[in-house]
């Protein structure tokens, strides 16, 4: 690069962070000014309106400083938001730059493009670009060239004469260089090459071309993101929230999106993404969380973390039982039991009879039936049984007053209360009131409530129910036996899925139309009928669904045979963008993860390294075998070195060994949901590695007794698949047939401690 253009963007960059430094200090005055003013108002809330013995004027004057503490708690929040914006920008103020020359102008214009807008306060003009903006949307998609984008205004057409990125370290300009590519070879290799991180790392500088479009895409309300495993898709699905946050600024707010994690360690994982692009963190839950909300809270939801743990635990017998059913449960063709069980219940519940109190006809049969056929059709069962039973106690109420009335008149002449006081002659006419009343009420209770736990329950053990609704379909061996559960206040995992969809349809879903973006990550996970309820429930909302059905660990996802998810979910109306490049492990790794997988349309970035090692040892060298590789991966400078158990039990046995050996660092045991991690040595089972991504992985043991059932091959495959730079794999016994059936020329075969 020429010397003299090497000076003119450190000019240019000196200029930037001039102006970033100047509006770093006005912020940051603006912040304390706001921060110092909510303060005096709260000082003055509790020194000077006391309330306890206020007068009006004072609870007045209380309420103003209320009002005004609450809008300066909003100001505060923007304010505050928009210096983390300008920190950002100083860490790293832009990465590229592209030089347009639109159709019909004199010259190019100069576009640098960042993390975030930066507009010289002088002239107005922006400095750097928001990534977001449409004009930046070129530096992902061309190379110099014919280009265009599309702005508020239409499409802008013209070519692109430079492309040119960047490093910034230290203000300085670390290095730069002039690409005819998307991204280049180079900055994705130095980015992919880094060391990994107890939290994601945000993509801005190095999103392909790929990943862009899905990003960018607003135009489908429902985008299904599939990829192979390392294919950045939580990174485009959190990018897109991002984009949206940014283009519907005026619409659309932080708590207006829902992304559903897995669980809470990789909710923990994603948490640094949105900070780090400037955005509010958006609200996160588990689907667990989300079904026990669904119950209000009255029950709790196994996990499929629990649910995998309790599989991998089961004799083979119980194992593929335990597989079976829960499959059939997540199926169509039991949804659609569940679908004559609805239309089942609400033809019984229409079973109306004359409702009396005493002798007096409240409402008639004929009555109830055209309310609840005729007048609330449109509602589901139970809305519909209550609204009838609002009616009928609404009826009651007038006839309820003049009864007392009549008793208590009775009570006045009565000799026992001749004495009694007019409050106690009025309650004893009330009590008999509501005594006459009571098979009224118990009516109400008992014909006019449908409990769908209940009706659930009789599904499988009533055979002339299950006859009736199921048409021929048979029931799995077992398949109640997963009720036990619910004596306990638990449902199963098995259940939980086809028990909100039975509660949806009988008593109304909890509709949440502020939520307008859904973010469902590890979507191969979940059963079409999963979905159904999500959409069910939050339908003013669009949905990016990102996931791989290689590393599925459903039951039904499995049986399905579904080669892709665009398959699996078909029907529901899904537009897929496929990412076919995976950015995570080096080449090695990811033909050996390829082949594992059995099939794999991917390619993958030129980042060369080690094969994956597989070491055959007897017993009595498992300990300190796994102890050195451990110690291998952390002398190689590898800041994050996970050991992959398939059990919880192995990984506290596994956990149990490295602390007695010497590997110079204290290992950490993750084997709870909601626990988090840093760097260093993690042992952690299979079910909880999905998603996250380290320096180094060692499986702790890839013999025939862990791996050789039929989804024994995916579980392997999750866990080899989160290795970015080396990959072991420890066998103590016959070798896994996964394994030995791969090419030779795609792993090392050691025996013994080597080297």
């Amino acid at each position: 690069m020429d010397t003299k253009e090497l000076e003119r963007e450190q000019m240019w960059l000196d200029r930037v962070y001039a102006e970033i430094d100047g509006q770093l200090a006005e912020q940051e005055a603006k912040v304390r000014e706001y921060y110092e003013s909510m303060r005096s108002v709260r000082r003055s809330l509790s020194e000077e309106h006391g309330i306890s013995s206020a007068s009006e004027k004072r609870l007045m004057d209380a309420a103003q400083a209320i009002t005004e503490l609450r809008q300066g708690g909003v100001e505060f929040g923007l304010q505050n938001r928009l210096l983390g914006q300008l920190r950002a920008l100083e860490r790293n103020p832009y990465f590229g730059r592209i030089d347009f020359w639109e159709e019909g102008s004199n010259s190019a214009e100069v576009i640098y493009v960042g993390v975030h807008t930066l507009l010289n306060r002088a002239t107005g003009w922006p400095m750097v670009y928001d990534w977001r903006a449409p004009i930046s949307s070129m530096f992902y998609d061309y190379g110099p060239g014919e280009a265009e984008y599309t702005g508020p205004g239409g499409v802008y057409r013209g070519k692109i004469t430079l492309k040119r990125q960047y490093g910034i370290k230290a203000r300085r300009l670390a290095y730069m260089f002039d690409n005819d590519l998307t991204i280049s070879d180079e900055i994705l290799r130095e980015a992919l090459g880094r060391s990994a991180t107890a939290r994601m790392r945000t993509i801005v500088n190095t999103i392909q071309r790929e990943q862009n479009r899905a990003i960018r895409n607003d135009q489908d309300a429902r985008l299904l993101v599939e990829g192979a495993a390392g294919s950045g898709k939580t990174a485009v699905a959190l990018h897109r929230v991002a984009y949206m946050l940014y283009k519907y600024r005026d619409m659309l707010q932080s708590e207006n999106i829902l992304v559903f994690s897995p669980n809470r360690v990789f909710g923990d994982y994603i948490s640094q993404v949105l900070p780090d692009l400037g955005e509010e963190n958006v609200p996160q839950m588990t689907f667990r969380e989300f079904a026990e909300s669904f119950f209000a809270w009255r029950w709790e939801v196994q996990t499929q973390v629990s649910f995998l743990e309790q599989l991998l635990g089961s004799s083979p017998v119980e194992r593929d039982m335990l597989l079976t059913r829960c499959s059939f449960k997540a199926s169509p063709q039991f949804q659609k039991v569940l679908d004559r069980l609805v239309l089942l219940i609400s033809d019984e519940a229409a079973r109306f009879s004359d409702v009396y109190y005493g002798r007096k006809l409240l409402i008639s049969a004929a009555d109830q039936t055209r309310m609840f056929s005729t007048n609330y059709a449109y509602l589901p069962v139970q809305k519909r049984m209550s609204k009838i039973s609002q009616r009928i106690l609404h009826m009651l109420r007038p006839l309820k007053k003049k009864r007392v009335k009549q008793v208590f008149a009775a009570l006045q002449s009565d000799p026992a209360f001749e004495e009694e006081s007019w409050w106690t002659r009025a309650r004893e006419a009330v009590n008999r009131v509501r005594t006459e009343l009571k098979p009224v009420f118990s009516l109400l209770r008992e014909h006019y409530s449908v409990d769908c736990i209940a009706w659930y329950q009789r599904l499988w053990h009533d055979d002339g129910l299950w006859a009736e609704v199921a048409c021929g379909l048979e029931r799995p061996q077992g398949a109640e036996g997963s009720l036990r559960t619910l004596d306990d206040g638990v449902i199963a995992f098995e259940d939980a899925v086809p028990l909100l969809y039975l509660k949806g349809e009988l008593e109304g879903y909890p509709v949440k139309r502020g939520i307008m973006h859904v973010v469902v990550d590890e979507i191969q996970d979940y059963a079409p009928l999963q979905l159904q309820v999500l959409t069910k429930t939050f339908p003013a909302a669009r949905f990016t669904l990102v996931g791989d059905a290689q590393q599925s660990l459903h039951p039904f996802v499995w049986s399905s045979g579904a080669g892709s998810l665009a398959d699996l979910f078909e029907g529901l109306e899904l537009a897929t963008v496929r990412l076919n490049k995976s950015y995570r492990s080096t080449q090695e790794i990811f033909r050996f993860c390829s082949a594992l997988a059995g099939s794999s349309s991917a390619a993958t970035v030129l980042r060369t390294g080690a094969k994956p090692v597989v070491y055959q040892v007897e017993r009595e060298q498992y300990g300190a075998r796994l102890a050195a590789l451990v110690k291998e991966g952390l002398d190689a400078g590898h800041g994050l070195v996970a050991v992959i158990a398939k059990t919880v039990e192995e990984c506290q046995e596994i956990f149990s060994v490295l602390r007695l050996q010497d590997v110079g660092v204290q290992p950490s045991l993750l084997i709870r949901e909601s626990a988090e991690f840093e760097r260093g040595v993690l042992v952690l089972p299979v079910f909880l590695a999905k998603g996250l991504e380290f320096d180094a992985v060692v499986i702790a043991d890839v013999s025939t007794a862990q791996y050789s059932a039929k989804y024994d091959r995916r579980l392997l495959y999750v866990a080899c698949s989160r290795a970015l730079h080396k990959l072991d794999l420890i066998c103590s016994g016959d070798l896994s047939p996964f394994v030995k059936s791969l090419p030779a020329e795609l792993y090392e075969l050691e025996a013994g401690l080597g080297s």
